[in-house]
């Protein structure tokens, strides 16, 4: 047995380019392994689980359908990396009363770490990644101002978070629809931890995955958060020491890659914006509005804590779109924003008029007044 090229198509985008037959199942070639339930299952998974899971479950499947091969010699995936993802997507199975696949036993075709096994998720988490040789003479505080790719922008939210370990932590709110961690740096006295009384703040860029600027202010933004709090600015300290920041750079790092692979200048005014299902995020979310409008007319009716009216559900909600909603639910944000890039534009809520088809129509909001007082006071 030689290694070989992969060449099954839900197995093209692994982190090797060799495999091995016969594989861990037994099937000495590829037509073999293509005709197999197996291999059809992890194709379809996606959609039985509603996206749930994905791609984990597939690049998982694939590490025993086409197991990597190095020299001639085939290498497991590690055991514990089974077992996580086992564990994370079990809800999803139950949810639909499906077993986990036999094909995936963890101990079955799984390995420990002591004997050399393989990640075959690391590619998801931002870890495959060259760190670039810069000039030892560079102050602590040096923040080198280019275009991050997903996992450059990983592994430098993560040696930020490093660097104020005191008062950052990192963690994802989900997974974008081809597995990418939705990645946030907090800042805080208590990182990962609500304070009573302490406001909860959030930024958000890069909705659009070709709309770059936010994304890249973000990073930023995070470096010199933490940088000037350790220079000792009584600005950034006050800033931190009172109040609960999360940065989420990337909403779309799917559309992100997929803009930043054509270049730019040359990917025109569309390729990227939509997310890997063709889902534009920042029209994805309920159309609250209607409803407030709606309610205004009731007496007493409340206006705050508005349920998602169930039609919304009827439609394709983007796992990225699911991921903030979990996020708002989990944290009390007070204050949010989201930064778009192309136009000279601030939106406040609400975004649609009384009238939808009365678009100039102007529409304010219950709390128009504290909204013109701000405006005034800038």
């Amino acid at each position: 047995a030689k290694c070989v090229d992969i060449a099954l198509s839900s197995c093209t985008d692994v982190a090797y380019t060799q495999m091995m037959y016969p594989n861990f199942l037994d099937q000495k070639s590829r037509e073999v392994v293509e005709y197999s339930s197996e291999y059809i299952l992890i194709s379809v998974l996606h959609n039985l689980l509603q996206g749930e899971c994905n791609p984990d479950l597939r690049l998982l499947g694939c590490s025993v359908l086409a197991p990597q091969c190095e020299k001639d010699k085939v290498i497991k995936p590690c055991r514990h990396v089974c077992e996580n993802l086992k564990k994370n997507c079990l809800p999803a199975f139950d949810a639909i009363d499906m077993a986990w696949p036999y094909f995936l036993d963890c101990d079955r075709f799984f390995a420990g770490e002591e004997e050399g096994c393989f990640d075959p998720l690391a590619k998801l988490r931002g870890e495959v990644h060259v760190e670039e040789d810069l000039p030892s003479d560079l102050p602590g505080t040096f923040i080198q101002f280019k275009h991050h790719s997903y996992s450059q922008m990983v592994s430098t939210l993560k040696k930020t978070a490093s660097k104020c370990s005191h008062i950052a932590t990192t963690y994802s709110i989900g997974r974008s629809f081809e597995g990418k961690d939705l990645f946030v740096i907090e800042f805080s006295t208590k990182p990962g931890h609500h304070e009573l009384l302490k406001p909860e703040f959030k930024y958000i860029g890069n909705m659009h995955g070709n709309e770059v600027v936010g994304k890249e202010l973000l990073i930023y933004l995070a470096q010199y958060l933490c940088s000037e709090y350790l220079l000792g600015n009584p600005r950034i300290q006050t800033l931190i020491n009172n109040t609960r920041i999360h940065l989420l750079p990337s909403l779309n790092p799917d559309g992100y890659e997929l803009a930043a692979e054509e270049g730019a200048g040359y990917n025109g005014w569309v390729i990227g914006r939509q997310t890997a299902q063709n889902l534009d995020l920042n029209r994805n979310f309920p159309d609250l509005t209607s409803e407030v409008y709606r309610r205004a007319g009731i007496r007493g009716a409340r206006l705050d804590h508005i349920p998602i009216p169930q039609s919304y559900w009827w439609g394709k909600v983007a796992p990225e779109t699911k991921a903030v909603m979990k996020w708002l639910r989990s944290i009390p944000f007070v204050l949010s924003a989201s930064l778009h890039g192309g136009e000279l534009v601030v939106t406040y809520p609400y975004d649609y008029s009384m009238h939808p088809m009365e678009e100039k129509m102007f529409s304010p909001t219950p709390d128009e007044k504290v909204i013109l007082v701000l405006q005034g006071e800038y």
